[in-house]
This record gives structure tokens, C-alpha cells and sequence, in this order.
């Protein structure tokens, strides 16, 4: 990634935004001790079906939701899990489930929150929520 080598997004596309946004929040889980497993994960069923990424924090296997927004956004990135997102996401953590053997019996759901700067001359701001509970239905 060239973000790697210093160079920062212009934070004016979305989807720049995002693949950026990604790479920090990579970078942050490992620097915490995560191990990334997976990023961008796809069902082999349904392609729809996608996990931002998937890291082991010691022996709990971790789906973790990253939220890339411009520090002025009118909501933060986990309120931006609306009820769709949210229906999307528990269809992919169940589908991951499914396909996968020998999952580890304890997994939880985080969200790392990527502030933006609308400038380059500003740093950006990293939260990670973790164990989130905003399922209404068990994953099993």
C-alpha cells in the first residue's frame, strides 16, 4: 500500500477513504497484538456476504466492522450501523461460521472507528469499541 511509504489520501474518495481507513484499522489491531487473518473476507456462497477483517486476540476470534468517516460527519462510525448494516453484518458472521472449520468456540463483534481530517495537516483519530452487542438474535 502506498500509504505505507507516508503517503497520505486526499480524503476526498469515498472509496480511498475507506481502503484507508482499513489499512489503519489493520495497523492499529496489530500494533494492539491482533493477528489479522483475514481482510475483506467472502463467502464462498454468497459473495455479498463480506467481513472488513477477521484477527485472533489471543485465543478469541474477532469480527471487526471498520467505520471510516470525515471527522465532521453528522454521526460517528458507530452509530452509522444502522439496522441494514446490521442485519448484512450478522448474515456474514453467520455465513463465516458456516464455512469455516474449526472455528474457535469464542468470538465477539468489535467496530474501529476511523476519524478523518479534512486536511492532511491534521492526524487521524482511531477508537475501537470491542465486544459490541448490536445483535438482537444469537449468531448460533
Amino acid at each position: 500500500m502506498k500509504w505505507t511509504f507516508g503517503i497520505k489520501p486526499t480524503f476526498k474518495n469515498g472509496k480511498e477513504n475507506g481502503e484507508y481507513g482499513e489499512w489503519l484499522g489493520r495497523k492499529y489491531l496489530k500494533k494492539k497484538g491482533f493477528v489479522v487473518l483475514y481482510s475483506n473476507w467472502r463467502s464462498l456462497r454468497d459473495r455479498r456476504n463480506e467481513i472488513d477483517l477477521i484477527c485472533m486476540d489471543q485465543e478469541m476470534l474477532v469480527f471487526v466492522e471498520v467505520r471510516a468517516r470525515s471527522e465532521n460527519s453528522f454521526t460517528t462510525g458507530f452509530e452509522s450501523l444502522n439496522k441494514r448494516k446490521r442485519t448484512a453484518l450478522l448474515r456474514s458472521f453467520k455465513a463465516y461460521l458456516r464455512e469455516m472449520q474449526d472455528c474457535p468456540p469464542s468470538y465477539r463483534f468489535d467496530v474501529v472507528e476511523i476519524d478523518l481530517p479534512m486536511s492532511g495537516n491534521k492526524n487521524v483519530k482511531v477508537f475501537h469499541h470491542e465486544n459490541i452487542a448490536i445483535f438482537h438474535e444469537s449468531l448460533h
